[in-house]
């Protein structure tokens, strides 16, 4: 048995060592299997993939010492190659539906799960990295069956004249060539282009090696699934630093690596992904600093809010929380206080640059305002800024809890209503999207069962994940020193302000949707992972709270690969 765990830890420690290197080379690896695209499979690629999991499973044998004798390893290898053979045959003949892969993956994790526990071997690491890889199939088996032009947020398409698309063209034809006329004049062309950028060197990349141009703007899925897949491992080092361990991390990296939400934005083409990436690499780092002040360690924090700014405005959203930690650690260092201003000048010389260069070189050569925002149409049907501020805020009837999709009146989504209060709306759009792009029975009947049960497990999680993040706050023996409890009170308080800040001043539908304030997800879910490390099983409290949440969350993961496996099989 003791062999079998250092055999394991052979193949599970560099992994566990290096995790965004292995979550990224996992995403590449897919990759090549069908480029973010179903109608790319071809038999190479069924090859390729049948003898990527083959691999994987002759070197997990090889590792576990399961296996007493070759007879043995025989057996499980040719029973291992039958099963995977069997169901990618079964995808091919199925119109090379991706969902079969998902469940093949599924199964084979699961089967890995029992090797490892066999072996002695099954630990919080390796089961989170379970969940890891399975969060990984689930966002790229989404990603295989929806087109770049479906449940996408302003993208447009390639070869048209504005979104996302189309700047990410821009950038394309006319490489790091700044724009020579008002960015106001094209649909989102305003943005900060760093996600644009990233989008078209491998849109050139692809095109350069040959591939088809439509086709290559369909295989830039490869990116937003990376980033998608990296927030899992961020959250984890971020739960680390809160000392969650044991059942508490599971549980709160379960609900990360399947929320339905970060499968939906494994497939956005827009700056979204980027933007939420380098926010909680921020938080990341930030706290890493805070433990630690130094000046190396200050550098990454900069780099990362600027990049994240230089993403996506928004980014700065993170600053006021750091503001925090700075102001605790220089008062209290007083003494020193000439080495923590220099510290400060660093980060805004390198922060501030990254951050804000686009914004200020638009406003000098065009005067488009610093914090510019189209303004949208109040005659737009999905205006809602005539209803009564209270009305927005707290009516919770008039069916809206009804209809669990986002609501949209558009003839081409055809909802009964349009949504116009905001938390409902940060509900419902994180489980299903937005308006004309969301996920709903209308376009997908096969889900009218499946799609409230997934929504009321969600709303019954959020509930008990916010709840749980406000009393870890307030309270001392949440395992958390006051300046930490102050600093994920401020990025909160901060995200969740100004998310209905924003659905005030822009009172439409299309402004209610949780990609405003992403982040709060998993600093809400190190709320709960908190609650259950405080109250264990053997209080009162936890012999109510923890099965219900163990049931809660296996519920949740199982719920959301069956409701994307659903959409993902057409329905005549």
């Amino acid at each position: 048995m003791s062999d079998s765990k250092v055999s394991f830890d052979q193949v599970f420690k560099p992994l566990a060592k290096h995790p965004f290197l292995s979550v990224t080379g996992m995403c590449l690896l897919l990759f090549f299997f069908g480029f973010c695209e179903s109608s790319s499979f071809t038999r190479f690629s069924y090859l390729y993939a049948g003898a990527v999991m083959l691999a994987v499973y002759v070197l997990l044998v090889a590792f576990s010492g399961i296996c007493k004798s070759v007879k043995q390893a025989v057996v499980v290898i040719v029973t291992v190659m039958t099963l995977t053979a069997g169901g990618l045959f079964l995808m091919r003949s199925y119109h090379n539906s991706p969902v079969i892969l998902l469940w093949l993956s599924l199964i084979l994790l699961a089967a890995l799960c029992e090797v490892l526990w066999l072996t002695g071997s099954l630990n919080e690491r390796s089961f989170i990295m379970v969940m890891i890889a399975a969060g990984v199939m689930l966002r790229l088996t989404y990603d295989l069956y929806s087109s770049y032009t479906v449940r996408q947020h302003d993208v447009g398409y390639f070869n048209w004249t504005w979104g996302h698309a189309n700047y990410i063209e821009y950038w394309y034809k006319n490489g790091l060539k700044l724009p020579d006329f008002d960015v106001r004049t094209i649909w989102q062309y305003y943005h900060p282009p760093l996600h644009h950028w990233i989008m078209a060197l491998l849109l050139k990349i692809l095109t350069a090696c040959g591939m088809e141009y439509m086709k290559a703007g369909e295989a830039l899925q490869i990116i937003p699934l990376i980033y998608s897949s990296l927030i899992p491992v961020v959250c984890f080092r971020i739960f680390r630093f809160v000392k969650l361990k044991g059942m508490p991390m599971v549980i709160s990296m379960a609900i990360l690596c399947f929320h339905p939400f970060f499968v939906l934005m494994g497939g956005f083409y827009n700056n979204d992904p980027l933007c939420v990436l380098f926010m909680l690499l921020s938080v990341m780092f930030a706290l890493k600093w805070y433990r630690e002040p130094t000046l190396k360690r200050i550098i990454p924090v900069a780099l990362c809010v600027g990049l994240g700014m230089m993403s996506k405005l928004s980014g700065w959203m993170v600053a006021p929380a750091i503001a925090v930690l700075f102001l605790y650690v220089f008062i209290k260092n007083i003494k020193s206080w000439l080495k923590y201003i220099g510290q400060f000048a660093l980060f805004g010389a390198i922060c501030a640059p990254l951050g804000l260069w686009w914004q200020v070189r638009n406003l000098i050569a065009f005067k488009v305002p610093l914090t510019y925002v189209p303004f949208l149409n109040p005659e737009d049907p999905q205006y809602s800024g005539n209803m009564p501020l209270a009305k927005r805020l707290f009516d919770f009837g008039n069916g809206q809890l009804s209809f669990v999709y986002d609501a949209y009146t558009d003839p081409n989504f055809g909802a009964p209503f349009n949504e116009y209060n905001p938390t409902i709306g940060l509900l419902k759009t994180a489980v299903f999207g937005e308006g004309q792009s969301a996920i709903s029975d209308i376009h997908y009947p096969q889900i009218a069962k499946t799609g409230p049960i997934l929504f009321w497990i969600c709303v019954a999680l959020a509930v008990l994940c916010f709840i749980s993040f406000i009393v870890m706050m307030i309270r001392k023996d949440s395992g958390l020193d006051g300046v930490t409890r102050i600093f994920f009170a401020v990025l909160a308080v901060t995200m969740l302000g100004s998310y209905y800040l924003f659905c005030f001043k822009f009172p439409f539908t299309c402004t209610m949707n949780v990609r405003y304030c992403v982040p709060l997800i998993p600093i809400f879910v190190m709320g709960l992972g908190l609650l259950l490390q405080r109250f264990t099983p053997q209080t009162r409290f936890g012999r109510i709270l923890h099965p219900v949440t163990y049931g809660l969350t296996a519920a949740f993961a199982v719920m959301t690969c069956v409701l994307f496996s659903q959409v993902g099989i057409p329905v005549a």
